[in-house]
């Protein structure tokens, strides 16, 4: 057999149950009769299956390396995406001494325990924890975005391969039973292509949002981390580039002491709810909760997948802690630090917390929450994982500089917040034509010659 699709796992072997998945999936021989032209193929006939491992935590010198090692928190962020780096890397020696294996680029990667059903693509070769199966495509078999559509369409019938009463894993007999329907690979390059096509605009739209940010965030640094203005001004300087004439000429040029190190003179440090209101999410019931859209969005915690907005998916019909467009959402459990925006008005679970700028100065308090959290659990209690109170938030030390020096940041990072908003903004009508085709386009429904049709009919 080919060395691309020979199995390397070993273990039991798979199983002969017969479990549907919705579209192109199936444990054992899918049920769905194909549409023509397709077939039902055991999916390690046409790609070799791979898992991982951890390499020992006691062995300093198998880790922090040059090999990418993918663990879940790579998945969960990264949902969908051809990643090209990682959390945490791993020594060759690493890899040596465990049964971890080094991966070529385009391995597609489905996590299979604890966090099910998260799907990335390894833009270069990586290593991968046990939490993962992997497959290396024969590309003459099987296109690897063919492969990753059809694992990101069946996110529902995870469910259904999995076993479990704590954690849901998808064993090995029913992962080595899995059966794709696919076209031929011409057919699967189309499907794939049409959906590469808007996941590619997706991406760019991803990055123009992560430059706009960093820009903004280089400026508040500039300004309120590292006082260079300040400095500027003390050695002599007559202006500072991003600076208007007026604000400049207005700084102090000496520096005090204070509880969060030097800061300019007359400028003040503040607890948190001196300039900020701060609302604690608390979840509501279960039985208020949907997905059909009633109510006001949900959200219990940051899982934007590198989106600044977050993803509405789950609706709750009571009202309780509440947060305003605009309102900073911040992740106070595990982990800590995690940072969204809120797009209009929404309910706050209990692992979040929602602020709002006192004087109305939000883009100040979005970049100023940015860099005290910017180390995910720096900041909270808890030896299992970390949390933030109410009460430590609240008195948390802030810097407050004057408003007009704060007014002045919110009329150049604004703007760039807004472009922002409207990157993201079109990235999701982007994402929701592209999940309203995949299973469209997995199913057979709608073949690649028709799409430009439905796209007219739902724009």
């Amino acid at each position: 057999m080919d060395s691309r699709t020979t199995t390397k796992t070993g273990g039991r072997a798979a199983t002969a149950a017969n479990i549907d998945g919705d579209y192109a999936l199936a444990v054992g021989h899918g049920s769905r009769t194909p549409p023509t032209g397709w077939q039902w193929r055991l999916l390690t006939k046409l790609a070799r299956l791979e898992t991982g491992h951890t390499p020992s935590r006691k062995h300093p010198e198998y880790w922090d390396g040059d090999i990418p090692w993918v663990g879940i928190r790579d998945a969960t962020s990264n949902h969908g995406r051809t990643i090209l780096d990682t959390e945490q890397h791993v020594t060759q020696a690493g890899l040596n001494n465990s049964s971890a294996r080094l991966l070529p680029a385009h391995t597609v990667c489905l996590s299979r325990t604890a966090s099910v059903g998260y799907v990335i693509v390894m833009g270069r070769p990586m290593a991968t924890s046990q939490d993962f199966v992997n497959w290396v495509c024969d590309p003459d078999a099987l296109d690897y975005r063919y492969l990753k559509y059809v694992l990101l369409g069946e996110k529902r019938a995870y469910s259904r391969f999995s076993h479990g009463t704590t954690h849901q894993t998808i064993y090995f007999p029913e992962v080595k039973a899995f059966h794709v329907c696919a076209p031929d690979i011409d057919g699967q390059r189309a499907i794939a292509g049409v959906l590469g096509s808007l996941d590619d605009m997706i991406e760019q739209n991803r990055r123009t949002a992560r430059t706009l940010e960093q820009l903004a965030r280089a400026i508040f640094k500039a300004w309120f981390v590292d006082f260079g203005p300040m400095k500027a001004k003390a050695a002599g300087a007559a202006s500072f580039p991003s600076m208007t004439q007026e604000v400049f000429a207005a700084l102090p040029t000496a520096f005090v002491d204070s509880e969060i190190g030097p800061v300019p003179e007359g400028w003040e440090v503040k607890r948190l709810d001196e300039s900020m209101h701060l609302t604690m999410g608390q979840s509501p019931p279960s039985e208020h909760y949907n997905e059909s859209g009633d109510g006001l969005p949900f959200h219990q915690g940051v899982t934007n997948y590198g989106f600044r907005f977050p993803m509405h998916r789950v609706y709750c019909t009571v009202e309780s802690r509440i947060a305003e467009p605009l309102d900073v959402l911040l992740s106070v459990r595990a982990p800590v630090g995690r940072i969204n925006v809120a797009d209009r008005r929404l309910v706050l679970g209990r692992g979040l917390a929602g602020l709002r700028h006192l004087t109305g100065r939000q883009s100040f308090l979005l970049h100023q929450l940015a860099h005290v959290f910017a180390e995910e659990d720096a900041v909270g209690d808890g030896t299992i994982y970390k949390a933030v109170t109410k009460q430590f938030l609240s008195a948390m030390p802030m810097l407050s500089p004057p408003e007009d020096t704060q007014a002045a940041f919110d009329i150049i990072a604004r703007p760039l917040d807004d472009l922002v908003a409207s990157s993201e903004a079109e990235s999701r009508k982007l994402a929701e034509m592209r999940d309203l085709l995949l299973p469209k386009l997995l199913s057979g429904e709608v073949r690649v010659q028709d799409v430009d049709r439905v796209v007219e009919e739902v724009v």
